[in-house]
């Protein structure tokens, strides 16, 4: 009796054993549920069966549902300035004797001293951007020279000027140093020799002071000193003046502007045959000099890309912590913008990044502003 109940017990244990595995998986990285259908099937012997019907559930790995998603970028709004589309003029002076190329609304002028002499002014609508340009003028060694000659011409009928060009050295340094008056500026410094301008001239950066205002520009010319008897009435023919002004703080911005202005200035052949009888009156000569301003822009430029920046960058940005502003790179285009300063710090994106200190990033045009 005692083994047929200890017989049944081992039955009852092993079926016991094989109803719990039967009833799990093999492994839980294949875990199903199931889902009752809601339809009952019979089978043939009218006894209901409960049909189930397995899924498979995935999980993602790696991924905390309770987590804080990552946010979206930033949008960012800015307005073009105006240097980023330019609309291109061409501009035909009255007298048929050149053209240049300005943006629309700039002022361009002239005047004709006596044809060798012939200035183009070209002025922006604020006045604040100045271009220059001289074919040959007359200069004075000093100013008493220059006094000298307004009095001769006042007693002989010739014209005579306010202001004059001065330069007592006969270079273009001592020249650019000493005809504040008639270039409407003070306190001219230069930062850098550039080089040569291919009229036995040099290339010169400088700082200058435009009605209290700080302004960086690009100054050349040439000069011949032509001393006479009496030394009171020396004089010097200075040719191929330039000059390109900038405030300070929009120099990087405007400055391929200005050199596209210079290079698209052209003489005609009808002012190169005026000036050439008027030369030959004056020097009994048929020598003259043929500017070619596409050429030597395209000098004085690749002077300026070899030149050394380091004041340029510093002074904008100087410039920029004067004004309250900083300089953000959009990493995705190059492209530079203005906005107020402290505007990274509230930035939570990483499409845009403020500029470094020292970085050559500021040597580059400002394209817009951040609003």
């Amino acid at each position: 009796m005692k083994r047929k109940t200890a017989l049944f017990l081992v039955l009852c244990l092993a079926v016991t054993s094989f109803t719990a595995c039967s009833g799990s998986s093999g492994g839980k990285d294949h875990r199903s549920s199931r889902i009752k259908d809601p339809g009952i099937k019979t089978e043939g012997t009218g006894t209901a069966v409960e049909t189930v019907e397995t899924v498979e559930t995935s999980t993602t790995s790696g991924t905390d549902p309770t987590s804080t998603p990552a946010p979206a970028e930033q949008v960012v709004n800015f307005s073009p300035n105006a240097n980023a589309n330019i609309n291109w003029v061409t501009y035909t002076s009255n007298d048929g004797f050149y053209t240049i190329e300005a943006p629309a609304g700039w002022t361009i002028t002239s005047f004709n001293y006596d044809t060798i002499g012939y200035e183009v002014y070209a002025r922006d609508p604020s006045g604040e951007k100045k271009f220059y340009f001289s074919t040959s003028i007359v200069g004075y060694p000093s100013e008493e020279n220059f006094e000298y000659w307004m009095s001769a011409g006042a007693e002989y009928g010739f014209p005579t000027y306010e202001h004059g060009y001065i330069s007592p050295e006969a270079t273009p340094e001592s020249f650019f140093e000493n005809s504040g008056d008639f270039f409407g500026y003070t306190d001219f410094e230069v930062v850098e020799n550039m080089g040569p301008n291919g009229y036995g001239g040099d290339i010169l950066k400088a700082y200058a002071n435009y009605g209290g205002r700080a302004y960086e520009g690009i100054y050349t010319s040439s000069l011949i000193d032509t001393p006479l008897y009496y030394q009171e009435m020396d004089w010097d023919l200075i040719t191929g003046t330039m000059v390109i002004a900038l405030p300070v703080e929009d120099f990087t911005d405007w400055i391929d502007i200005m050199f596209h202005i210079y290079s698209t200035l052209e003489f005609t052949d009808a002012y190169y045959s005026a000036r050439r009888t008027a030369w030959q009156l004056t020097f009994q000569t048929s020598d003259t000099i043929m500017f070619n301003a596409n050429a030597t822009s395209a000098m004085i430029m690749d002077s300026w890309e070899y030149s050394n920046h380091t004041s340029d960058i510093t002074s904008q940005e100087y410039s920029d912590a004067t004004l309250g502003r900083e300089r953000i790179l959009d990493t995705e285009t190059g492209d530079i913008y203005y906005a107020s300063n402290g505007w990274s710090d509230s930035y939570y994106g990483s499409r845009y990044e403020p500029l470094t200190s020292g970085s050559d990033y500021y040597l580059q045009p400002v394209v817009g502003t951040i609003y």
